[in-house]
């Protein structure tokens, strides 16, 4: 792995590791509980609670229909923003990485550097975020319900912010016809 793959790869990283650290509040009294955990809620009916809507759904089943014909490495799994993680990379052109999260809406989503901007894939709710992890990256996520979504995040090499949008709506749009649609 090159000094500047490395560099993009924590780039990637850090922003997802920063929102599990900051995922607990001190502003609700209770017991802070990891957000990768799945949390079984009193509101949760039929035992349809937010760790079940994605089901066997797999984020590698999502992103390698995308990223194969593109010429991106075979697809691997990654737990950095959930256990249900998967990411692909091509040499010199970027890294790509689709995430279901169960325990967190969009909502919750951080914008890193960059700033949320509203939209919609596939009428759900949605929120792209241009170089979310610095210059040349971006992250779509879609809500699946207000407590979970999908995110597809690009990392380019080279590029520009609005580039890397452009492939990460391209794996969000790719993706959202998979989700679950839930209520």
């Amino acid at each position: 792995m090159t000094t500047k793959s490395r560099f993009r790869f924590l780039a990637v990283l850090i922003p997802a590791l920063a929102f599990t650290i900051t995922a607990c509040s001190s502003e609700k009294p209770g017991n802070a509980t990891p957000a990768t955990s799945p949390i079984t809620s009193p509101s949760s009916s039929h035992g349809n609670g937010s760790e079940n809507v994605f089901g066997d759904l797999k984020a590698c089943d999502l992103l390698e229909p995308t990223t194969t014909p593109k010429g991106f490495d075979p697809p691997v799994v990654e737990t950095a923003e959930s256990d249900n993680g998967c990411a692909a990379q091509k040499r010199r052109y970027a890294s790509v990485s689709i995430y279901l999260v169960p325990e967190a809406g969009i909502d919750q989503l951080s914008p890193g550097q960059g700033t949320k901007i509203p939209t919609k894939v596939g009428g759900r709710e949605a929120v792209e975020i241009p170089g979310d992890s610095g210059t040349e990256a971006c992250t779509v996520a879609i809500a699946v319900t207000p407590t979970a979504r999908m995110t597809a995040s690009t990392s380019l090499n080279e590029g520009t912010n609005e580039e890397a949008c452009a492939l990460a709506r391209e794996l969000a749009v790719a993706a959202e016809p998979k989700l679950p649609r839930v209520g």
